[in-house]
C-alpha cells in the first residue's frame, strides 16, 4: 500500500464556514442542524431529542443564537491521503470478504462455510465480493494511511474512490481535518493567585477550641441567650391547634444558633433570658404553605466553660504531652488540607491561563468532539444511576438551554488546554521517551489483567500508543507550567514552593507517622 500526504491550502478553508441556504423542504430547525454537524449542532440535538422539556420556550432565540454561531464556524487545516492498493492486497481482501459471504448462506451441496469462491461467484455474481471488500477494507486502509504517517485527525474523512477495484488495484483520497500547531507566548510568566497553604493562628485557636468543647462544662447564667449558649426549653409546636408529633417536649437542651428545629426559633431564642415565654409562628421547612404556631418557655441558660489549656490537661486527655505539642500537631492537620487545596486551585489556575493563551477560534471539529466525550461521559454516570438526561436536569435544576451553554463552553476551553499543552511542549522540547511510555503501561496494566507487552501490541494496532504518548507530554508541559508559575497569597505575598510540599509517610512532621509512634 502506497500512500502520499499532501497538506491543503488553508486559505481555501480557514475562515467562516459557507452558510448553506436553508432547504424549503425542512424546518429551519431541523435544516441548519442536519447541514452544519458541528458543536452547535450537536447541542441543538441534544436540546430536541434528549432534553426534550423547554424547547419551545426558547425557539425563537436559539434560532437567532444559531444564525449568529453559523457565521462564526472554523474548519481547522486539512489535508489530502492519496492511497494506492495493489491488486494482490485487494484480491485478498476479496477472497476474505467471500469466505464470510459463505459462511452467511447456504449453498445445496456445501456445508456452511465450505463453498469455493468460484461457486459464490457463480451463484452471485463476483462484482458481490468485490463490493463487500471495498466496504470493509478501504476503513481499514485508512485507518493503516492514518497511523503510518502519523496523522492527527480530528473529524471524519471525506473518502472518495479513484480505483473502484473493479480490475486491479483499488485507489482512494481522503480528505480529513488535522488538529492545528499553534504557538503561544507568555507562558513563562504565569502568575497564579492561591489560598494560603499556612494555616493561621484563629484557625488553629478554633480547632483546639473544638476538642475543649468535648470536655466543656455547662453553667447557668442570667444574662440573655446567645450563639453556643444551651438553653433548656419547654416547646410545643402545632398546626391549626393540633400539636405536631415529635415537636413537644419538656426541659429539652438546645444550641442557641445551631438550626436544628427551624430559623425562627433561634432568632427568638437569642436574647431571651430564663422565664421568658415566646409565641410566634413559622413556615413548616417542607409544607411551606403550611404554618407551625410555637410556644416556647426559657427555664435556664447556660454557657460552656472550657477546661483551662494545660499541659496538664492535654496530656490526660488527647494523644499529645503538651499545648505546644498540640498545637503543633493542630498546624500540621490543617496545612496539609490546605496544601491540597492551594495545589488543585493552582492546577486549576495554571489549566485556565494556558487555554486562554491560545488566541482566535478553534475547529469546530474539535468543539464538537470535546462535547461528544462529555455527554458520554455524563450518559454513562447516569445509566449506572438509572438516570435520564432529563431527570438530572430536574434534580440538579439547571435549564436544559444554560446545561448546553455551559457545557459547549466547557468543551472549548478543554479544546483550548489541549492546543496549548502541545504547544508549550513543543515549545519547551517536553518529550515522551520509552522510559516515560513503559511507567504508563505498566499503571495500565496493573488494572486491565494484561502485560505490559500485551498493552503495547494492542495499542501499536490502533492509535493508542500515540494518544498515550501525547497525554504523557501534556502532562509534562503542564507541570512545567506549574513549576514555572509564580505564587501570590490572597494578601499579594509571595508564596514560597517548598510550602505546598505534602509531609511524605517518613517525615517526622506527618500528622499519620507522629501518631503511628504515639
Amino acid at each position: 500500500m502506497k500512500t502520499t500526504l499532501t497538506p491543503l491550502d488553508p486559505a481555501d478553508f480557514i475562515g467562516p464556514a459557507p452558510v448553506s441556504e436553508p432547504d424549503p423542504s425542512l424546518p429551519d430547525k431541523a435544516s441548519a442542524s442536519a447541514e452544519s454537524p458541528d458543536a452547535n449542532g450537536v447541542a441543538e440535538e441534544i436540546d430536541s431529542d434528549a432534553l426534550g422539556a423547554g424547547e419551545a420556550e426558547h425557539d425563537d432565540e436559539h434560532e437567532s443564537a444559531h444564525e449568529d454561531d453559523a457565521q462564526q464556524r472554523f474548519v481547522g487545516p486539512r489535508v489530502k491521503l492519496t492511497v494506492e492498493v495493489d491488486a494482490e492486497t485487494f484480491d485478498a481482501d476479496i477472497e476474505a470478504a467471500f469466505r464470510k459471504l459463505a459462511r452467511e448462506v447456504r449453498i445445496p451441496g456445501f456445508r456452511p462455510g465450505r463453498a469455493p469462491r468460484r461457486v459464490l461467484e457463480s451463484h452471485f455474481g463476483s462484482e458481490i465480493g468485490r463490493a463487500q471488500a471495498l466496504e470493509e477494507a478501504v476503513p481499514r486502509y485508512y485507518a493503516e494511511a492514518v497511523r503510518d504517517n502519523q496523522v492527527d485527525v480530528v473529524n471524519q474523512p471525506e473518502l472518495e474512490l479513484t480505483l473502484d477495484g473493479s480490475e486491479g488495484p483499488v485507489a482512494f483520497e481522503a480528505t480529513v481535518e488535522i488538529r492545528p500547531v499553534v504557538s503561544i507566548s507568555g507562558y513563562e510568566t504565569l502568575q497564579v493567585e492561591i489560598p494560603s497553604p499556612v494555616p493561621p493562628e484563629d484557625e488553629i485557636e478554633a480547632r483546639i477550641d473544638e476538642t475543649r468543647r468535648q470536655f466543656a462544662d455547662i453553667a447557668e447564667v442570667e444574662r440573655p441567650a446567645d450563639d453556643g449558649d444551651r438553653v433548656t426549653i419547654d416547646i410545643e409546636g402545632s398546626v391549626a391547634g393540633d400539636p405536631l408529633p415529635g415537636l413537644s417536649a419538656q426541659d429539652y437542651l438546645y444550641e442557641v444558633g445551631s438550626g436544628g428545629i427551624v430559623p425562627e426559633v433561634d432568632e427568638q431564642l437569642r436574647g431571651s433570658k430564663a422565664g421568658a415565654e415566646l409565641s410566634f409562628s413559622a413556615p413548616h421547612p417542607v409544607q411551606t404553605e403550611m404554618e407551625i404556631d410555637f410556644e416556647i418557655t426559657v427555664n435556664a441558660v447556660s454557657e460552656l466553660v472550657l477546661p483551662d489549656l494545660t499541659d496538664e490537661w492535654v496530656d490526660e486527655n488527647t494523644e499529645y504531652d503538651t499545648v505546644e505539642d498540640l498545637r503543633e500537631a493542630t498546624a500540621r492537620q490543617l496545612g496539609f488540607g490546605r496544601i491540597m487545596q492551594a495545589n488543585m486551585v493552582l492546577r486549576d489556575e495554571i489549566q485556565k491561563q494556558l487555554a486562554g493563551l491560545v488566541e482566535g477560534p478553534v475547529p469546530d471539529a474539535m468543539v464538537s468532539g470535546a462535547i461528544a466525550d462529555r455527554m458520554s461521559e455524563l450518559g454513562s454516570g447516569l445509566q449506572q444511576r438509572n438516570m435520564t438526561i432529563e431527570e438530572w436536569l430536574e434534580a440538579t435544576g439547571q435549564e436544559p438551554a444554560s446545561f448546553i451553554g455551559e457545557l459547549s463552553d466547557d468543551a472549548e476551553r478543554g479544546v483550548r488546554l489541549d492546543l496549548a499543552l502541545r504547544a508549550l511542549s513543543t515549545a519547551e522540547d517536553l518529550q515522551a521517551d520509552d522510559d516515560d511510555v513503559d511507567a504508563e503501561l505498566e499503571k495500565m496494566a496493573a488494572n486491565d489483567g494484561r502485560s505490559p507487552a500485551q498493552l503495547r501490541e494492542v495499542m501499536a494496532e490502533t492509535d493508542g500508543l500515540a494518544h498515550l504518548t501525547a497525554a504523557i507530554c501534556k502532562n509534562k508541559a503542564l507541570q512545567w507550567a506549574i513549576e514555572a508559575a509564580v505564587l501570590v497569597g490572597p494578601e499579594g505575598d509571595t508564596i514560597d514552593r517548598s510550602e505546598l510540599e505534602l509531609p511524605t509517610p517518613d517525615d517526622p512532621e506527618d500528622p499519620d507517622s507522629a501518631d503511628e509512634d504515639d
